[in-house]
């Protein structure tokens, strides 16, 4: 009897070895799509999403490559997000993580891109190489993620466990923490400047996801800029607000209307004019409020003989007031890429659109709108001989330090063209919106 348990036992050594070996063989594969994905997670995935996006990345590998190493699925994170929206794969070398790579979907498309911030990676290599392997995740943190639907930060903590003698594992000790933060919008992933990996042009998105879960047919999220530019210029209510406004360009003082996130519009035409300046109260910013549409009126010759000459693009008082809009909108959970300003003049229709992220959100100002104001006026007289565009985005990014912020100008025909600073800030340069 006690021969038959000893030859039981070898056998079943042995079978417990072959079976090791054929694992260790299957997971150092060099075709990381080769294997069969389970997920090694500490917590609770995007299932669906993850399996979509690995057939996605097994069809254009070539593609999307762009550093040695595998993708270890089985750790692949949708980081708390269950709407087919985002994951992160760590990417391994020699039994070390070297890089992430960023999986987001934008409407019906899946864009990658490599992320090599250490934090992110030690994350992952503490996880997957850890000496150490007793764990724990921190409830009050894990999985903290804030959907903005177009600006979105994803987050997730633990903990792992190092004692104070090696040979007592269960003894004295302490914990460290860890933590994969990413805050990323569309403009992060299909900037087709974008050079250090990834895919810029996205690919097709074939797991019935459509454009993410929302309540509200009218803004749609989780669309490219262009998209959400034509998708608000369909609104019937919000175009006859464009043309209306266009027909009081004439006036002597500002006219405009505040949008409210239940889709009303409020008229505002309490306005102020000097011989330089002209300004529209709006009165103070609320958490209802989804955007707002104002004129800067065509330059006049008052009774008394004075010129009114106005600025016909945004002043920096609009900037400020923008702000405080988007940055109401990340307090209340209401989109960001939602949050809107349309200037209407007689040189033209410009609107601002929030397309960084939450960090760069601007809340605090060096100057007050007066000396800003003040400073304005005096920037474009300095460089009188360049675009009223140029100027505007010269003066926003090098006297306000306001990032994040999109000028878009929507031509007559429908179309939306983005204006940006080209690379050395000497000129501007447009992107027109696909038809």
């Amino acid at each position: 009897m006690r021969k038959n348990y000893l030859r039981l036992f070898l056998l079943i050594a042995f079978l417990f070895t072959v079976y090791s070996c054929v694992h260790d063989e299957v997971y150092s594969s060099e075709n990381p799509v080769s294997e069969v994905y389970s997920s090694k997670s500490f917590w609770k995935e995007d299932e669906k999403y993850i399996k979509n996006v690995i057939k996605i990345y097994a069809e254009h590998e070539s593609e999307i490559k762009r550093m040695s190493g595998i993708p270890k699925w089985e750790y692949a994170m949708s980081m708390g997000r269950y709407d087919e929206t985002f994951l992160v794969v760590p990417i391994v070398e020699n039994n070390k993580v070297v890089s992430t790579l960023s999986c987001a979907r934008f409407d019906k498309k899946v864009y990658f891109k490599y992320d090599n911030t250490p934090g992110n990676i030690v994350f992952f290599d503490k996880m997957l190489f850890g000496k150490y392997t007793r764990h724990k995740t921190e409830t009050n943190k894990n999985n903290s993620s804030s959907a903005q639907k177009g600006s979105i930060c994803v987050t997730n903590f633990y903990s792992v466990w190092f004692p104070d003698n090696e040979n007592d594992y269960w003894g004295s000790g302490h914990w460290e923490s860890y933590s994969y933060q990413n805050c990323y919008s569309y403009q992060d992933y299909s900037n087709p400047d974008f050079n250090e990996g990834g895919s810029s042009g996205g690919f097709d998105y074939g797991g019935g996801g459509g454009s993410g879960s929302t309540t509200d047919p009218n803004n749609p999220p989780n669309l490219p800029p262009c998209e959400k530019l034509k998708s608000q210029n369909a609104k019937p209510e919000f175009k006859s607000k464009i043309t209306d406004l266009l027909g009081k360009l004439g006036l002597t003082g500002e006219t405009g209307y505040v949008e409210k996130t239940n889709g009303t519009f409020e008229y505002k035409n309490v306005a102020s004019s000097s011989e330089n300046a002209n300004s529209l109260t709006l009165g103070n910013p609320t958490a209802d409020m989804l955007g707002f549409l104002h004129t800067h009126v065509n330059d006049y010759t008052d009774d008394d003989g004075m010129m009114h000459i106005g600025f016909k693009i945004f002043s920096p008082a609009d900037v400020i007031y923008f702000n405080q809009l988007v940055a109401l909108a990340q307090q209340n959970g209401i989109p960001l890429d939602n949050i809107y300003a349309v200037m209407v003049s007689g040189t033209g229709t410009y609107q601002l659109r929030f397309t960084g992220n939450i960090n760069q959100i601007k809340t605090v100002y060096a100057n007050t709108k007066q000396q800003y104001n003040e400073m304005y006026i005096k920037y474009f007289q300095v460089n009188d001989t360049k675009s009223d565009e140029l100027n505007f985005l010269k003066f926003m990014d090098e006297q306000m330090y306001v990032k994040g912020v999109s000028l878009v100008k929507m031509n007559n025909d429908g179309s939306f063209t983005a204006k940006t600073l080209n690379a050395d800030k000497t000129g501007v340069s447009d992107s027109e919106c696909p038809n």
